[in-house]
């Protein structure tokens, strides 16, 4: 019987080290209890994504921008099944978009109680904002005044309640602060709303 040449050795060697790689890694994936990826954000809810969300590292640049992020969390309140602890956390995010002078006036407590009070209404009236739009960015008007930049801007909502849809317009300040980020200094229903149910 001939003896095995060198090349077929070595491809038997081969195949034994790459067969018990194949088994240490078999083991450390069955025997993990933490998921060898991050959960993608793609696999969050729109909850947990508006929470993990770094809004100061990652600011909005434009008023508009600022609008539709918060556009995104008040829909999560007034749309979304909510749990508590996740109404708290929202209201912590959307508690930086506030200008400093929005903020004086109304402080977080207050402002998480008032909220809360809303969301209550809300789900008791059966009502829930189905979708929302921001003016374009070339109807934003800009001003400054005593050196600080300003910038306002509307946006409109659909309201459904108890089967009816009405659209409600809201008028938005902005002001630009020391770091150049664009923090909401008011709002208040428009002028422009029409209490009509939308056919």
């Amino acid at each position: 019987m001939s003896k095995p040449n060198k090349k077929t050795a070595h491809t038997i060697g081969f195949m034994i080290i790459f067969f018990l790689v194949v088994i240490a890694v078999y083991y450390y994936v069955s025997t993990r209890t933490t998921p060898i990826f991050p959960e993608s954000i793609t696999n969050m809810t729109e909850i947990e994504a508006l929470i993990a969300k770094d809004i100061e590292e990652d600011y909005p640049a434009t008023p508009r921008e600022v609008l539709k992020l918060y556009n995104r969390i008040m829909k999560s309140f007034h749309t979304l099944k909510i749990k508590d602890d996740e109404i708290n956390q929202l209201a912590e995010q959307m508690y930086i978009l506030y200008d400093k002078e929005l903020k004086e006036s109304n402080t977080y407590e207050e402002y998480v109680l008032e909220l809360k009070v809303e969301i209550t209404e809300y789900r008791n009236a059966g009502k829930l904002i189905m979708n929302d739009n921001v003016e374009a960015s070339k109807e934003i008007f800009y001003w400054e005044d005593a050196g600080e930049k300003y910038a306002s801007l509307s946006s409109s909502y659909t309201i459904k309640e108890d089967g009816d849809y009405t659209k409600v317009i809201e008028d938005f300040m902005l002001r630009k602060d020391a770091e150049g980020k664009w923090r909401i200094l008011g709002f208040k229903l428009s002028d422009k709303t029409e209490i009509n149910t939308v056919e």
